[in-house]
């Protein structure tokens, strides 16, 4: 949210400085360009010092800008970025490219559970590893962005088939296996799964042979593109509660992320937790 203010700062002191024009909205935002993530708080007194102000003048721009909602006053005196600046860096941040914002939210994930974050497309009945994010576990299980594998053997693949039609999934073979993966299944197993996966919003897959699992969602990025992200640790790391908590918060990031870029799926979806 401080990226907004800060943004500002050489475009605007340019055009100041070469104007000579010193309004009230100026001087207003010549004080939140001094914002940054390493100077978060403002004070009157600094304030004037950097901008050459008189101190009732930089007083009058704190209280006009408290006032409008772009600082709050804490109790030190000191001010800080108010509700409507982070309104408006939320709206900075919805014009970044979702695959940014995946990324950015599985960043986070993997720092708060340790496990590792794949990202991938589908092509064909094959999901093609796109982005990995490594976790802390110390038993990973790693596959290698360009590699792929039959989505079916996958969590965030199971995510991206659901999203197509049973008469488009009819192009499976009738039986599906995965060579150094725990899958046999039948193609009609794999359907009343993805049905699952459709109600309640992200896949899952466990294997016994590799020892892990994996949560998988998936989001709609343009039309005709489906991106697909999971969340992958080992079998024994999580309790049932843990597992499923994990899943509704990777699923409310499919969400927020799929309602931003118009996924009919998440628009119009009445999942609950």
């Amino acid at each position: 949210m401080l990226d907004f203010a800060v943004n500002i700062r050489s475009t605007w002191n340019n055009n100041v400085a070469a104007s000579g024009t010193m309004t009230t909205l100026s001087n207003a935002l010549r004080v939140l360009s001094l914002m940054s993530p390493g100077s978060p708080r403002l004070r009157v007194s600094e304030v004037a010092r950097s901008l050459d102000l008189p101190k009732s003048s930089v007083s009058r721009l704190f209280k006009e800008l408290t006032e409008g909602g772009f600082l709050e006053r804490e109790e030190d005196r000191g001010f800080r970025v108010g509700p409507e600046l982070f309104r408006l860096g939320v709206l900075y941040r919805m014009r970044l490219p979702a695959e940014v914002r995946v990324d950015e939210e599985l960043q986070k994930l993997v720092h708060r559970h340790g496990a590792t974050a794949y990202v991938g497309v589908l092509s064909g009945s094959d999901l093609v590893v796109l982005r990995r994010h490594e976790g802390s576990s110390p038993v990973r299980f790693i596959q290698e962005p360009g590699s792929t594998i039959p989505a079916y053997a996958t969590a965030v693949g199971k995510a991206l088939l659901a999203r197509l039609s049973n008469k488009d999934l009819t192009a499976l073979p009738r039986r599906l296996t995965c060579e150094g993966r725990e899958v046999d299944m039948m193609r009609e197993e794999l359907l009343r799964e993805l049905e699952t996966v459709r109600r309640q919003g992200y896949a899952e897959f466990d294997d016994r042979l590799l020892g892990v699992g994996a949560l998988g969602v998936a989001i709609q990025v343009a039309p005709g593109r489906d991106l697909g992200f999971a969340l992958c640790f080992t079998r024994d790391s999580l309790v049932d509660a843990e597992r499923h908590a994990i899943a509704c918060e990777l699923r409310d990031v499919a969400r927020s992320i799929g309602v931003l870029c118009d996924d009919p799926f998440w628009t119009i979806s009445s999942i609950r937790s």
